[in-house]
C-alpha cells in the first residue's frame, strides 16, 4: 500500500475531537494500550510484594528491604511501557496515511492521544500503587501525590516509546533502544551507586533519566510519615546507658540502637532520621521535601519528548509529496529519455 498525495487538512478542533474519540475507544479495547498493563502490572508488583513480605515490618532490619521493594514497584511498570512502542509502531503507517489524506493534523493527533493518556495512566498508577501500598504496609499519608508523580513518570516512558515507534520503522530496533533507556534509568536512579561516584560525562545520565526524580518523591512519601522500632531518640552529646549497662555518648544523629553490634543497620527512629541516614548511601532520597521540583522535571521530560515526537511524525508525514510508485515511474521515464 502506498501513501496518498497530501491534501488540504480538516479543521483542527473537529478533527482533534474525532481522533480523541477513536483513541479513547482503542484505549478501552486494545490490550497494547492500557488494558493489558492494568491487568498484568498489579499482579507483578504483588508477586514482588510477597517476596519482600518481611519489609512490612517497621524495624531497623527491614529499612533497606523496604527501599528495594519500592525500587521494583518503580522499575516494573516503567518497563511495561514497551507495549506502547509496539502498538504505536503498528499504527504509524495508518496515521501517516490519514495525515496525508487530510483527515486531521499532526498536532491534533498528538494532543488527542495525550488527553487519552493522562486519565488512563493515572488510573493505572492508582491500581498499581494500591497494591504496592497495601502489601508493602506503606503509609497512605502522601498516596495521592505519589500516584500523580508515578503517573507522570510512566508518561515519560510512554512518550519515549511513541517517539521511538516513529523514529524506527523496525520495531525491534525501537524496542532495543527503549530497553537501553529503561535499564540505564534503573541503574542511574541512585540506588545502585551514588552520582558523585560516577565520572563525567556518564554522570549526566543520573540527572537526565526519570527514575532518579521519581525515586526521590517515592522515598519521601514512603518513609517520611513512618516510625521505625529498634532505635531510640536521644539528645546529641548526652550520656546514654544501654541495656547492657554500658554508657555511651548520644551521637550527632540524635538516635542510637540498643544492642546493635555496629552502627551499620541503625537507620533512625523517625522517617526524617531514616532518610537522612539513607542519603549517605542512596543519594536520590532525602528528608528535604523536593517533590514539587521533581514532578516539574518529570513534566519537562514529557514536553521535550512530545515535541520530538511531533517533529519526527511531521517529517514522516511530509517526507514526500508523491507516492513511491509515481516516483519510480518518473525515474524510469528519465532513464528512458536519457538512453
Amino acid at each position: 500500500m502506498t501513501l496518498p498525495e497530501r491534501t488540504v487538512q480538516s479543521s483542527g478542533a473537529l478533527s482533534a475531537w474525532h481522533v480523541f474519540a477513536r483513541q479513547a475507544r482503542l484505549g478501552l479495547v486494545d490490550p497494547l494500550q492500557y488494558v493489558g498493563r492494568l491487568f498484568i502490572i498489579p499482579q507483578l508488583v504483588l508477586f514482588f510484594g510477597v517476596v519482600y513480605i518481611a519489609s512490612r515490618k517497621l524495624n531497623q532490619k527491614q529499612v533497606p528491604f523496604r527501599l528495594f521493594y519500592l525500587w521494583w514497584c518503580l522499575a516494573i511498570p516503567a518497563c511495561m511501557s514497551i507495549t506502547t512502542l509496539i502498538g504505536t509502531n503498528r499504527d504509524t503507517f495508518s496515521v501517516v496515511y490519514e495525515l496525508r489524506a487530510g483527515m486531521y493534523q499532526v498536532w491534533s493527533y498528538v494532543v488527542s492521544t495525550s488527553l487519552v493518556q493522562i486519565p488512563a495512566l493515572f488510573l493505572l498508577s492508582v491500581a498499581v500503587n494500591v497494591c504496592c501500598f497495601g502489601i508493602g504496609n506503606w503509609p497512605w499519608d502522601y498516596f495521592l501525590g505519589y500516584a500523580v508523580a508515578f503517573a507522570i513518570t510512566i508518561w515519560v516512558f510512554d512518550s519515549l516509546a511513541q517517539l521511538l515507534a516513529v523514529l524506527f520503522k523496525n520495531p525491534v530496533i525501537g524496542m532495543l533502544a527503549f530497553l537501553g533507556y529503561w535499564s540505564s534509568s534503573i541503574v542511574f536512579c541512585g540506588l545502585v551507586f551514588r552520582a558523585t561516584d560516577v565520572v563525567w560525562p556518564f554522570r549526566l545520565f543520573y540527572y537526565m533519566l526519570p527514575l532518579k526524580w521519581m525515586f526521590n518523591v517515592a522515598g519521601y512519601s514512603v518513609y517520611m510519615p513512618s516510625d521505625f522500632s529498634g532505635a531510640t531518640i536521644c539528645t546529641a552529646g548526652e550520656a546514654v546507658t544501654l541495656s547492657s549497662g554500658t554508657s555511651i555518648t548520644c551521637p550527632n544523629t540524635g538516635f542510637y540502637c540498643d544492642g546493635a553490634a555496629t552502627s551499620f543497620g541503625c537507620w533512625g527512629r523517625t522517617g526524617e532520621q531514616v532518610l537522612d541516614t539513607m542519603t549517605l548511601s542512596y543519594e536520590s532520597v532525602g528528608s528535604k521535601d523536593e517533590r514539587g521540583f521533581d514532578i516539574g522535571i518529570l513534566l519537562l521530560m514529557v514536553v521535550v519528548l512530545k515535541v520530538a515526537y511531533i517533529v519526527v511524525l511531521y517529517i514522516n508525514f511530509s517526507a514526500t509529496d508523491e507516492p513511491q510508485n509515481v516516483k519510480k515511474s518518473k525515474s524510469r521515464e528519465v532513464l528512458e529519455v536519457a538512453s
